[in-house]
């Protein structure tokens, strides 16, 4: 039994009480140092084709006050050349390009970078975008990307003359990819710029 100088026994919510540690609150201030250096990060958009990156990416850029780049755009850009051209000379010429725009992507200052579908399930590269990036994957479920198909396999090198079900199977490949992102988020079909407030809020976002 526990009694306090005047005899009388503590309760167990008065035997409870500790005064905080020195450790403790120098513990906090470093977590919330850690989670400002990570949300000062460049945000990299993920997902497969169709999920919104590129819209989706410049809304949010403009609500973090942020450049925008989308990688498959600075591939063009720098080739001189369409992707279903690149593609035509083999995918290797792409994706070394495509890994080149993602490291210029990545300097500073900091920008909503939106990716190409493969991107991220290419040899290092999601090595290097969760290394030095807050990686989030905009989600679309199969049956949203089923309904997308015919649109898609007008300009994607990957979808065109390709069977539902092969497509199906490289919608799955690149989703066990996508797992590694730190966030993940479904965005609304309400517009890009819903989905895009949305992804802002998730983060915690205060306009960095």
């Amino acid at each position: 039994m526990i009694r306090n100088r005047r005899g009388a026994e503590l309760s167990t919510d008065q035997r409870a009480v500790k005064l905080p540690h020195p450790d403790d609150r120098l513990a906090g201030e470093e977590h919330a140092a850690a989670r400002e250096r990570f949300l000062a990060r460049p945000v990299a958009l993920v997902g497969f084709m169709g999920a919104g990156k590129t819209s989706v990416g410049r809304e949010l850029a403009v609500l973090c006050g942020r450049p925008f780049v989308d990688t498959d755009q600075l591939v063009e850009e720098r080739a001189g050349r369409t992707i279903p051209e690149l593609f035509a000379e083999g995918e290797p010429v792409f994706r070394a390009l495509e890994r080149e725009a993602v490291t210029t992507a990545l300097a500073p200052p900091a920008h909503v970078i939106a990716l190409g579908g493969g991107a991220f399930s290419q040899p290092g590269i999601a090595e290097l975008l969760l290394e030095r990036a807050l990686v989030v994957h905009l989600y679309t479920p199969w049956s949203v990307v089923l309904g997308l198909l015919g649109e898609l396999g007008t300009d994607r090198p990957l979808t065109r003359d390709r069977e539902p079900w092969q497509v199906q199977e490289l919608y799955l490949a690149r989703c066990a990819s996508y797992r590694r992102a730190h966030v993940r988020v479904c965005p609304s079909r309400e517009g890009p710029a819903r989905a895009a407030a949305s992804i802002a809020a998730v983060l915690g976002y205060r306009m960095l």
